[in-house]
């Protein structure tokens, strides 16, 4: 297996079904790797490298200039507003206005507890296995892994369960600005357009507070809250457009990925239906072993050096979790599965800037495929039938994944 290192990126196909060997090579090779990628950025392929940065000062999340980055400069203009949009997301924040911002999210999210989402995640994992339970094959993607997290957000967010399919497809085309590198100027209008339209579909909905639950995160967003720091209807609004892609891409993902890991480790399956205590741990090793959210992006702050190399103010580096969570110099047998292992992985990101959402997606997750194992044991993934990867890495996840049931 070979890549052409002068021309790293998330769109090469090499990388959308198994990337791993390909980052065991660079890791080996070029641990701190300099890439073409948003003109010019910096990849961090090696745990350490990933775990420091992540924390360090001289690295700013306020990085909503980062697909244009891989615009040509002439094309960049047209987009300011877009840009303008995407700082309004808490995550591209920073400083005394990032806690702010935080604390009044955390406020929200802690009405989010695991009994909460488990229990909506339950029923909505019912209903899906009940409308196919009757098939021999089914695609569990396009059945059970993509409409779930699609559903139980659509839900939470306080909208009607029946706006879940275009919820998620103009969240789908917003997360395809960061799951892609080589992006040209239809695919931001297209992500503008989609941000522009759930915008509009959510103004509407928190136009009329009195059907909008309380409880709901636009409508506990929309209400006051006691971090004293209050959100507008649109900076409310905007940071649901945020959750949405963000929390729609990782689940859906990581179902997926999950069980194409335990039919390749049997043995695993088998230790989870003997010790089902074994979950939370489960859920953490398929984060680590398959990251639906390959890299964190980043900017610099500052111009700077690292190990021997000079970091330019405005460039991006990108600590790759991917990478770094098979480093086996933090992890013994990176290559394998192993639901009892207790290192911590950067999947979820580490310090002020970690995912603000992972709490939901660990219980979404372990509930959804606890459900799927309970009631379809004999579940297997046809040998017949190839999975189909998404045609980018830096969401890695599946679009198909027929299985018998």
């Amino acid at each position: 297996m070979s890549i052409d290192l002068s021309h790293f990126s998330f769109s090469n196909p090499e990388l959308f079904v198994d990337p791993y060997p390909i980052y065991q090579k660079i890791r080996e090779r070029d641990p701190f790797h300099h890439s073409q990628m948003y003109g010019g950025s910096w990849i961090l392929f090696q745990y350490e490298d990933a775990a420091a940065l992540l924390r360090s000062d001289k690295l700013t999340n306020n990085r909503a200039l980062l697909p244009i980055l891989a615009l040509p400069e002439s094309q960049r203009d047209e987009f300011s507003g877009f840009v303008d949009f995407l700082r309004t997301w808490t995550a591209f924040h920073e400083g005394d206005e990032h806690m702010l911002r935080r604390r009044r999210m955390d406020e929200v999210f802690r009405a989010l507890t695991p009994a909460v989402v488990g229990h909506a995640v339950e029923e909505i994992a019912d209903d899906l296995i009940d409308r196919w339970s009757s098939r021999s094959r089914v695609d569990l993607v396009a059945d059970y892994a993509q409409p779930l997290p699609a559903l139980l957000l659509t839900r939470l967010m306080g909208a009607p369960e029946g706006d879940h399919e275009k919820l998620s497809e103009w969240a789908d085309a917003i997360a395809y600005l960061f799951g892609t590198s080589d992006l040209d100027a239809d695919d931001v209008r297209r992500a503008r357009d989609s941000a522009d339209a759930l915008m509009s579909y959510l103004r509407q909905l928190a136009s009329d507070m009195s059907r909008l639950p309380e409880s709901s995160i636009l409508g506990g967003l929309l209400a006051g809250g006691g971090s004293g720091f209050d959100f507008s209807t649109a900076e409310a609004c905007a940071q649901c457009v945020l959750l949405l892609f963000a929390g729609l891409e990782p689940s859906r993902h990581l179902i997926g990925s999950a069980v194409l890991a335990l039919e390749k480790f049997p043995e695993q399956r088998t230790l989870l239906d003997e010790d089902p205590h074994l979950w939370p741990s489960a859920v953490e090793e398929f984060l680590r072993f398959d990251p639906p959210v390959q890299y964190i992006g980043r900017l610099a702050a500052e111009s700077f050096r690292y190990q021997g190399h000079r970091i330019h103010k405005g460039q991006a580096v990108l600590p790759l979790v991917g990478s770094a969570n098979r480093d086996p110099k933090n992890y013994r047998e990176p290559d394998v599965l192993d639901v009892r292992r207790r290192v911590k992985n950067l999947s979820m990101g580490t310090g002020i800037h970690r995912c603000i959402g992972a709490g939901m997606v660990r219980v979404q997750t372990s509930v959804a495929l606890r459900r799927l194992m309970d009631r379809k044991q004999g579940l297997r993934v046809c040998a017949d039938t190839p999975p189909v990867w998404n045609s980018y890495v830096g969401f890695h996840g599946l679009k198909t994944l027929m299985v018998t049931t």
